[in-house]
């Protein structure tokens, strides 16, 4: 089962059944060792031969520590090549990589932790404190892995955790300069095995961890290469974070399959999108909605269209500016729909004239994918609007089920197909069209967000009886900001600024709403729950509080100093 034939030196295997990381990156080695795969914006950068002698070498480490097949390692790093070393690492021995989202902070942060339960820790440096003030029992944990590039000295380091059990620490460039045994062997890794945990926010509960086998990350890279047309000679532009699937596996992943070149950002900036796409000579880039409409706010340049861009993965490409945004950039928009539990199943093609918001079509080789009646999951005909509901044509191409959440679990797969929670129309042609998520919806920069981390935050401040968060439009199309409702206790003065800087240090910074409605009373049913749809109607009013029309900077507020 080949991809095509233009890419015949692809790194993923034709059989399934040696669909895992460390067979994918033996071929691409074997095939590539001279050739760059990663450079970061910093001047770093890596051969194919390279990065894996780094990831091997931090990998025998594992092995050395005592790490296990199926043991969890934490990964809370910025985007970096040494994260992608853990990553890779962990891959060769086994281990599961779990990625935690950097914004994470206090609560959310422990739920991670206390979800993973991580036998080792990989971390930068200066993300270490968020850790160390954890009330989290480290008793499984055997060493904490540092990224750091300054001369600090691991013993001071240590000093955080020494509270927490004496838990050795290691600096992760002294790791990957000692070359890994030449005898070194590696355990037999299979398809079904878990490879890496992705966080996903549902919408009434706390962030869940999707734990994706080793095919389904396969056939994520192998479907992005072959629907994008992905070679050695293109060069991938990814400021996509790597806790994310878009910025892991549609973009790393896949770029090291079809060998060509991965260009790794730390962080997303609008002002200066266009001049790392020119300096870098990216060919091929990724960007949801939000980010476009704020690429496409910046001022127009002469030399917007003078870049080698040419294609970009949009998800999705908003109907308000998006085709205005690919003519002045000269490139060519495809557009998909997918999530972490079950991948990318619908493309829009390359090579076909674009169908004016449409996700694409089914890759019917790999899915199945119905829309159906939310309340009785029955299908329903085309032209109405149902829930998408997907299942797997091959084993170990979806999620193993939600970690430490087995309810959730059996609650998504429900009469053998996996339910969404996303809702779409097809036209009689196949074409999908995205509109909305099923029931309460917080979408913030392509991200769901847990109304309930956000509520149980602000239940913590002093004075709060009763909380309710929601979404309000943001003037990004599909995106919201955050309104909080709250009814304070009797005689209790609720200071938003207060609120908020109290909220900054407690929440991820895009869970920090940006409006507070103080209230007397929450709207309710006659079975006592709370009608935020009408809230949401209501939407926000005079009396509302802005952080913005306030002036506070939320920068400032995360980081006084």
């Amino acid at each position: 089962m080949l991809l095509n034939d233009q890419l015949s030196e692809f790194a993923i295997p034709d059989s399934l059944s040696e669909w895992t990381l460390p067979k994918v990156a033996a071929r691409r080695v074997g095939a590539s060792p001279e050739a760059v795969f990663a450079r970061d914006v910093s001047g770093n950068k890596e051969t194919y031969g390279q990065f894996m002698d780094h990831a091997e070498a931090l990998a025998a480490h594992f092995l050395q520590v005592g790490i296990e097949p199926g043991d969890r390692i934490l990964v809370f790093a910025d985007n970096s090549i040494a994260a992608l070393h853990a990553w890779m690492a962990a891959a060769l021995v086994g281990a599961v990589d779990v990625s935690a989202n950097t914004g994470y902070r206090g609560n959310s942060l422990a739920h991670v932790l206390n979800l993973a339960k991580p036998s080792l820790i990989v971390s930068d440096a200066h993300l270490i404190p968020f850790i160390t003030e954890l009330n989290f029992d480290f008793s499984s944990v055997q060493q904490v892995v540092v990224i750091d590039n300054s001369e600090a000295d691991p013993t001071e380091l240590a000093k955080g955790f020494e509270a927490k059990g004496n838990i050795d620490v290691r600096h992760h460039r002294n790791l990957i300069a000692t070359p890994r045994p030449q005898e070194q062997t590696w355990p037999e890794i299979l398809p079904s095995d878990a490879a890496s945990v992705v966080f996903t926010s549902g919408t009434t509960g706390p962030a869940k961890g999707v734990v994706m086998p080793h095919g389904h990350v396969c056939l994520l890279a192998h479907t992005t290469a072959g629907e994008t047309g992905m070679n050695s000679s293109d060069v991938f532009y990814s400021a996509h974070p790597l806790f994310h699937i878009a910025g892991k596996f549609m973009g790393v992943l896949a770029i090291f399959a079809a060998g060509g070149t991965l260009v790794l950002d730390r962080k997303f900036d609008a002002k200066s999108w266009l001049d790392r796409i020119r300096e870098s000579g990216a060919t091929i880039s990724i960007a949801h909605g939000p980010m476009i409409e704020m690429i496409q706010a910046e001022p127009a340049r002469r030399e917007d269209s003078d870049n080698a861009l040419t294609r970009l993965m949009c998800c999705p490409l908003p109907k308000r500016h998006g085709y205005a945004f690919l003519e002045r950039f000269g490139v060519k928009g495809i557009e998909m729909w997918g999530m972490s539990e079950i991948g990318c199943p619908c493309w829009t093609s390359r090579q076909s004239p674009a169908i004016t918001g449409s996700c694409g079509k089914v890759l019917t080789e790999w899915y199945d994918v119905e829309l159906v009646d939310s309340e009785t999951d029955r299908p329903i005909p085309d032209g109405t609007a149902g829930e998408i509901v997907v299942r797997p044509r091959f084993p170990w191409t979806t999620m193993l089920g939600y970690m430490g959440m087995p309810e959730e679990t059996v609650s998504a797969w429900r009469n053998l197909w996996f339910h969404t929670g996303d809702i779409a129309v097809r036209d009689s042609s196949g074409n999908l069209f995205y509109v909305d998520r099923k029931g309460d919806r917080i979408r913030r920069r392509a991200e769901n967000i847990s109304s309930f981390d956000i509520e149980a935050a602000v239940a913590d401040f002093p004075g709060v009886k009763e909380c309710v968060a929601i979404g309000v439009p943001s003037g990004y199309e599909n995106d919201d900001d955050i309104l909080v409702y709250i009814v304070a206790m009797e005689e209790a003065v609720i200071e938003p600024q207060a609120l908020l800087s109290f909220l900054a240090q407690t929440l991820p910074h895009f869970m920090v709403p940006r409006y507070i409605e103080l209230t007397d009373e929450l709207p309710r049913t006659p079975t006592n729950k709370v009608k935020k749809k009408q809230l949401s109607e209501r939407g926000i009013q005079s009396s509302t509080w802005d952080r913005k029309a306030a002036g506070i900077s939320l920068k400032k507020l995360i980081d006084p100093g």
